[in-house]
């Protein structure tokens, strides 16, 4: 009998020895990040044959584990979001670099100029102007690229730490099978691995799959291996194709790159490329459109009129449709079987341009689908109309493609054009284009980053108009005329320098109903009725007033009512210095719609508004998760978090265990010395 309460002393001891141990690993451990309480498990023996330690258990629980790494990988998601997002809303709309206080200080110098067309200062002035705004532009869109360019630093440093902890965590598996091999429970080391994982939520989502030999694989991005039991896999960089300045996520699987940016959707990654994608690129884009808007305008205009020394008006900004930013926007996949030649994209009319990027992809048969990426709508060539070849060239359209949603397509000689949302493309590739085959158009990305000012001198600014319009001094009619320039580039302005040709009267006829005939005044002493191709001759012509007098390059517009006698007289306006007209004209562009939306005022703001809105839901959502986070972090926290007080009050109960089982042993020794005494008595 002592010996049997002996054996049940020496297995209690040793029991509540080792609950013990669990207890004071767990109070020692109360500030270890990641660690879950333990928890020694008794088992009776049957017989009255005592107690031991059936298990040590991790109190966890996977529901929660599994929650936690979720939610912390839409928390870092969203934290990065809105830190990106609010660096840029807070560039945009700021007064120091925002474009909307350049453009106002333009339009101001223009408005001094318009004043005064005649001083020099003021036209200085607004030359100075034109050239802070294209510094505007420019700096405004390198920040912009700054931010691109940190996010493909920070995709580059995350991946290594995403290979870094995969590595740990294969390490760890390994180290855990040999535990389970060994009978151990492993329950540290089982901690550590949690807690790495929880540090990769952080950057990037991941799926967890348990294998019965206590092994984790984890995937990523829709299901890529970046660990599977002990071996783990490379998370790298790698450039963007076709755009080389937006790097994407690859993973290195037995030796061979599988991208999988277009999967990762949580963490640190996941949030820098859903910014990339949801608002750095479209701001960029938009910002480039309303560029190449300011400056083909402005251009436009600027070289309908003539500048002080009488010379017609050249460029004021960068032409946008110079051959090396045509070339620029267009780019290839480097998996393309086709090789791409002289291909372009030109801008044709500004006011359809839309800010995005489009991929044209050749599928089976030759057939062609344009991707407009900012909305994801997708064009094929059935959706469009076709242009005829040329006769003398099945190689070519017959005509340049300015209708919106025109084609020519000739597969076997490998050429596209396309005439879509304010832009033509011509795609050229040596011998035909190949199934598969991507290509990626970029009408206004660069816009911004292209914009600079030509003009340098006061002088050249062609404020005036190139047509001078004299009325008779008999003129008995209230008749008032303008003149507005069609075609800068007609034979009437350009096949004699400072000349108009000809030069022209209008003079009104006697009868009723008013008619009017327009005179070529070449030889003044013997005056012509002026012929034009498409008309004819300009006599006896009905008068209506407000109707446009349309004719080689330019349109004559009278109102009122003029009477029969009076005479308009049109010429070259050699010394207007004091003409403003063209400069109203430039002015006036301020308030016009001249892009779809709105002026060029009313884009950037609803930039600046779309771009705070999306920031202050990404705060909103940063918020949201940071709570769920808590929450979750709260719930795992209460049930395999260390409470001293319990731990306290556990330690005394198996302390006093522990003294009753050595009691126990003494007592059996006592009973065993009795007995040996009475034998021997």
């Amino acid at each position: 009998m002592s010996f049997g309460l002996l054996n049940l002393g020496i297995q209690a001891a040793q029991a509540n020895k080792t609950a013990l141990s669990v207890i004071g690993q767990n109070i020692s451990n109360v500030n270890t990040p990641g660690y879950n309480r333990q928890v020694a498990n008794l088992a009776t023996l049957p017989d009255q044959r005592g107690v031991e330690v059936d298990s040590i258990s991790r109190i966890t629980d996977d529901f929660l584990t599994r929650q936690l790494w979720a939610d912390t990988a839409t928390f870092s998601s969203s934290d990065i979001f809105e830190s990106m997002a609010s660096e840029l809303d807070n560039l945009l709309a700021s007064g120091t670099t925002s474009i909307s206080t350049a453009m106002d200080d333009y339009f101001k110098a223009l408005q001094n100029v318009v004043d005064d067309p005649t001083s020099l200062p003021n036209r200085e002035l607004f030359v100075a102007e034109s050239e802070a705004l294209a510094r505007r532009f420019n700096e405004l869109n390198t920040v912009v690229v700054r931010q691109n360019e940190r996010i493909n630093q920070n995709i580059s440093s995350l991946s290594q730490q995403v290979t870094t902890i995969g590595n740990n965590i294969a390490d760890l598996n390994d180290k855990i099978r040999l535990e389970t091999v060994a009978g151990k429970s492993g329950n540290e080391l089982k901690d550590q691995r949690d807690q790495l994982i929880e540090q990769l939520s952080e950057l990037v989502d991941v799926r967890v799959v348990a294998q019965d030999s206590g092994e984790y694989s984890v995937f990523v991005a829709n299901g890529q291996p970046l660990v599977v039991g002990i071996t783990s896999n490379e998370m790298v960089p790698i450039l963007g194709d076709p755009d080389s300045t937006k790097d994407g996520v690859a993973l290195v699987i037995a030796g061979n790159e599988v991208e999988v940016t277009s999967g990762i959707s949580g963490g640190k990654i996941g949030g820098l490329l859903q910014y990339r994608d949801n608002i750095l690129d479209p701001a960029r884009n938009e910002l480039g459109r309303i560029a190449v808007a300011f400056a083909e305008t402005m251009n436009q205009q600027h070289q309908q009129g003539i500048d002080l020394d009488g010379n017609l008006g050249g460029l004021l900004f960068n032409d946008v449709n110079d051959a090396s930013a045509m070339a620029n926007r267009v780019l290839a996949n480097k998996q393309n079987v086709s090789s791409l030649e002289s291909s372009y994209v030109k801008i044709v009319d500004v006011e359809n341009l839309i800010a995005s990027d489009y991929e044209v992809h050749v599928g089976v048969d030759n057939a062609i689908t344009i991707e407009r990426l900012s909305d994801g709508t997708r064009i094929t060539l059935d959706d469009m109309t076709a242009v005829a070849a040329s006769g003398s060239n099945p190689t070519k359209p017959e005509s340049a493609l300015t209708e919106d949603r025109t084609y020519f397509f000739h597969p076997d000689s490998g050429t596209l054009h396309i005439s879509l949302d304010g832009f033509t493309a011509e795609l050229n590739v040596a011998g035909r284009f190949v199934e598969n085959d991507r290509y990626l158009l970029q009408p206004t990305l660069n816009g911004a980053a292209e914009f600079g000012t030509v003009l340098t001198s006061g002088r050249q600014l062609a404020m005036a108009s190139p047509v001078r319009i004299s009325a008779s001094p008999d003129n008995q009619g209230t008749g008032a005329v303008e003149v507005g320039i069609t075609d800068i580039n007609s034979p009437t302005f350009q096949s004699t320098k400072g000349a108009l040709n000809p030069p022209i009267d209008i003079v009104f006829n006697s009868g009723s109903p008013t008619t009017f005939t327009v005179f070529d005044m070449s030889t003044p002493s013997a005056p012509v009725p002026l012929e034009l191709e498409s008309t004819g001759p300009l006599e006896n012509q009905i008068y209506t007033a407000g109707q446009p007098i349309e004719l080689d390059g330019y349109q004559i517009t009278i109102v009122n009512q003029p009477v029969a006698g009076d005479r308009f007289s049109f010429s070259y306006n050699t010394g207007g210095v004091s003409d403003n007209r063209n400069a109203l004209l430039m002015s006036n562009l301020q308030l016009e719609d001249t892009l779809e939306g709105g002026s060029y005022q009313d884009i950037y703001g609803r930039l600046i508004e779309r771009v705070g809105t999306e920031t202050s839901v990404a705060t909103v959502s940063r918020q949201a998760a940071e709570s769920v986070l808590t929450s979750t972090q709260e719930s795992k926290a209460s049930l395999s978090g260390v409470n001293l007080d319990e731990e306290a009050a556990k330690l005394v109960q198996f302390q006093q265990a522990y003294q009753a089982s050595a009691q126990l042993i003494s007592t059996s020794q006592t009973l065993f010395d009795t007995l040996l005494n009475s034998v021997r008595a």
